[in-house]
């Protein structure tokens, strides 16, 4: 039996109104659609493409050992430091994960709230879960030697 995630998550923002007042904000992020969940992996991918140039000016030399130690807790607090680096691309993975404009998110929303947001979508999506099981369907091929699946097909004529 899996465990079942909510559906959505609010998070709480607090934005400054055209009177100069504090206005919390709640913002529900949903569990993303098939559609907007290839949305949201895109805009993942994308910082992780940058993730080598990121390490290398952390220090980090051992790029795969560090990825395969990587954990929840590791991207959270890593967090500030991206957004630094890509500004663009994070601001994006928001946009896509929580539906809110790229301008809304550019005003509205400090690096604690961008913080929480980006776990939310994390949480509620449960995309570290869902790359693990996607992981265990991939056939582990060993560098440097072809992996090949043979599949058995019954005889026709045999309905057993």
């Amino acid at each position: 039996m899996s465990k079942t995630l909510p559906r959505i998550k609010v998070v709480e923002t607090t934005i400054i109104d055209e009177a100069g007042q504090e206005q919390v904000q709640k913002i529900p992020v949903k569990k993303a659609g098939l559609g907007r969940w290839k949305q949201i992996i895109n805009a993942i991918k994308k910082l992780i493409n940058m993730l080598p140039e990121f390490l290398e000016t952390k220090g980090i030399e051992d790029l795969e050992t560090f990825i395969d130690s990587f954990s929840y807790t590791d991207l959270i607090a890593m967090i500030p430091d991206i957004l630094d680096m890509a500004t663009d691309e994070f601001i994006n993975l928001l946009a896509v994960g929580t539906g809110l404009k790229v301008e809304f998110l550019e005003e509205n929303v400090g690096i604690d709230e961008a913080v929480d947001l980006v776990e939310a979508i994390i949480q509620v999506n449960d995309i570290f879960r869902a790359v693990e099981k996607g992981k265990n369907l991939i056939p582990r091929a060993k560098p440097g030697k072809v992996t090949q699946i043979t599949v058995k097909q019954k005889n026709p004529g045999n309905k057993k």
